[in-house]
């Protein structure tokens, strides 16, 4: 932790800027303290979001161990505040460090989840069985009611569901079965017990997960 905080910095964000674009050379790994991202691929109008970060978590860190270009762009979802840490510091902190080294293995490992999960569930879940998989994870709790906040926009959301904006609506209509109402980017969840009930596998959101 002292080694990294001689070497790290901090950047502050503003809602909608970019902090990085896909193709550039990875300077930095970003860990989040404040506020909140989103990766996306692709050119202006036909951009794919892949998945929001927040405060506690990391990205970048393939791209930085591998000194290869950023397969992705970030974008701010609100105002925020990162900690930077030079990709150069980073991979000579792997080489001198078996510790360190092996906390990056457990990183890229969450990683490697994240992203099977989300093919998995692309390719063998509903839209609502998606949907409802995101929200519990959102809540990162299990049990009991919860209010939660969308991490972005509706049609990034969907994108990142692999839904059609339209659907995403419809498909929050019909989880109001399963005690789910919304109001704008508020979600309200009566019971996550019962809306763990329409998934019969554990969502594959964990800390510290893509790219």
């Amino acid at each position: 932790m002292a080694r990294i905080a001689e070497v790290a910095g901090l950047q502050r964000f503003s809602n909608h800027a970019f902090l990085f674009r896909e193709g550039e050379d990875p300077d930095f790994v970003y860990s989040f303290i404040e506020g909140g991202i989103v990766l996306v691929g692709g050119a202006d109008g036909h951009e794919a979001v892949i998945e929001f970060f927040g405060p506690g978590e990391s990205v970048l860190l393939p791209a930085a161990i591998l000194s290869l270009p950023y397969l992705l762009s970030a974008r701010a979802t609100s105002d925020g505040q990162a900690l930077l840490v030079p990709a150069s510091k980073l991979r000579q902190f792997i080489e001198e460090d078996a510790a360190f080294a092996a906390q990056c293995t457990r990183v890229l490992s969450r990683h490697w989840r994240g992203l099977i999960g989300q093919i998995k569930e692309i390719k063998t879940h509903s839209a609502a069985e998606r949907l409802a998989h995101f929200l519990i994870a959102q809540a990162e709790k299990a049990t009991g009611s919860a209010t939660l906040i969308l991490p972005g926009m509706k049609k990034e959301v969907a994108t990142r569901l692999g839904i059609k904006p339209e659907t995403l609506s419809r498909t929050l209509k019909k989880l109001r079965d399963y005690g789910v109402e919304s109001d704008g980017d508020s979600i309200r969840i009566a019971s996550l017990e019962r809306l763990s009930a329409l998934v019969n596998t554990v969502p594959s959101r964990a800390p510290t997960r893509l790219v």
